[in-house]
């Protein structure tokens, strides 16, 4: 199995599946591969120094939510350099990190464990990995689950990145500002969607205006990136924003907490020293530029998206040295054949996405929708009628005759439990699989 992020450890996650729906061990043994070059792995992690700061960065007020032309122009050629140095040093280690040798990697080991053949799971950005080992290997790769897919059909990080920013700002808005509003004892920013709102707003601008101490405005928001998994709620989301909150009275030691939080919970860009380029090495390689974007949409973009907005303002893949590896010869003459798993709105990998491959696979693939479901990855969530369809693929090797649309149930964490699930998309109707939904919803703005 691959757990996705790209940087996300795998072995961890094949523990995880084993706790969270442990039937799968009846009939597998889970073998978790991490990626070569993995923050966490062991001996192939490379870290690179970022290139000195100028201050004329976006970042440099810690705010790149508010960017100008100068100031993103300034970010991009920071970013330039940044990653020029990087491969100039690593340059043989990184050109060897995209899709196709990680799908060699996992053959490999299947090879090294004596089966002839395995199954596979993908989860999020694993999706497109497991996708593409299908492709690759279909004689020995067989029955394969995604879970949370992006558009592996035809891959394209960036573009997805682009797909991601809407339904991130939707789903916050729709689904997270009012779970947040249904915990006020946890959050401590209001009891309504428009108060939490208000909340967020005041410490966005505390944060803009130095007055939470060393907080900055990108740590405030950044607090918003952990919610589309509900695991990071209790861990992160809820103390950081709650203690974000609470330091809006100005008590010494109330930001005192809220500075520590947002230590732990977001990097700060203009003291952080170096970066692991795993995830930018496989993402150029595979696909390179491909943002169509102008300066001013972006910025644009950044204003209306403001969850995530500013993760794709900056073209990582600007001077890539490398050609994209990915055979789209391959894509459009194989048919991938998985079964997926899917979350109505899902925030990181949108269900607009999944409906693509779907589409474009007819026969091949069957999805299992779970319908109102708001958060990222299936797995974590001990659906019944989920589970069932699951492993009895993976049992018999045998695809649902038609979609499957299961029920979601109401958002949760370890602490927190809703007692309503939120629908804002079309309605799904039996079997069939709705369309996706209409991301033109967004309307609250922020304002520095």
């Amino acid at each position: 199995m691959n757990a996705g992020g790209p940087d996300n450890s795998s072995a961890s996650q094949a523990e995880m599946l084993e706790q969270f729906q442990p039937q799968v061990m009846a009939d597998h043994l889970v073998v978790g591969v991490d990626l070569r070059g993995l923050t966490d792995g062991t001996g192939t992690q490379v870290s690179c120094d970022y290139a000195p700061r100028s201050g004329a960065e976006n970042f440099m007020d810690g705010d790149s939510r508010n960017p100008t032309a100068a100031s993103l122009r300034a970010h991009q050629e920071w970013w330039n350099r940044s990653i020029s140095a990087c491969l100039k040093k690593n340059a043989t280690f990184l050109k060897g990190i995209n899709t196709p040798n990680h799908v060699r990697d996992l053959n490999l080991v299947r090879a090294v464990l004596g089966f002839k053949h395995a199954d596979l799971m993908g989860i999020s950005s694993g999706s497109s990995l497991m996708a593409y080992a299908d492709r690759m290997f279909p004689e020995t790769f067989e029955r394969v689950v995604l879970d949370s897919n992006m558009n592996w059909v035809h891959l394209d990080w960036e573009r997805q990145s682009l797909k991601r920013m809407a339904m991130d700002q939707l789903n916050i808005q729709k689904a997270f500002i009012p779970f947040i509003s249904r915990h006020n004892d946890q959050f401590h920013m209001g009891t309504t969607p428009q108060q939490v709102l208000a909340t967020y707003q005041q410490i966005y601008r505390a944060t803009s205006e130095h007055r939470m101490g060393t907080v900055t405005p990108d740590q405030a928001l950044g607090a918003m990136d952990g919610t589309g998994m509900w695991v990071f709620w209790d861990l992160l989301v809820a103390p950081a924003l709650s203690s974000m909150a609470d330091a809006l009275d100005g008590d010494p030691a109330h930001i005192a907490a809220a500075e520590q939080m947002a230590a732990a919970t977001y990097a700060d860009l203009r003291t952080t020293p170096s970066f692991n380029p795993m995830q930018y090495a496989l993402q150029c390689n595979d696909s390179g530029s491909t943002d169509p974007r102008s300066t001013n949409q972006k910025i644009a973009d950044v204003h209306t998206y403001w969850a995530i907005g500013a993760s794709t303002l900056i073209d990582t893949c600007e001077n890539w040295p490398w050609r994209p590896v990915l055979d789209r010869v391959l894509e459009a003459r194989t048919t991938v054949h998985a079964l997926m798993l899917q979350n109505e709105f899902d925030p990181s990998t949108p269900y607009s996405e999944a409906l693509a491959d779907r589409a474009q696979s007819a026969a091949g693939v069957r999805m299992v929708l779970i319908n109102n479901a708001a958060t990222h990855a299936v797995m974590y969530d001990n659906n019944p009628c989920t589970a069932a369809t699951e492993f009895a693929y993976l049992s018999s090797g045998n695809l649902p005759n038609r979609d499957v649309v299961c029920q979601a149930q109401p958002m949760h964490s370890f602490a927190m439990q809703d007692t309503v699930t939120y629908e804002y998309g079309f309605p799904a109707a039996g079997w069939l699989l709705p369309p996706a939904p209409w991301v033109q919803q967004v309307s609250w703005r922020l304002v520095p």
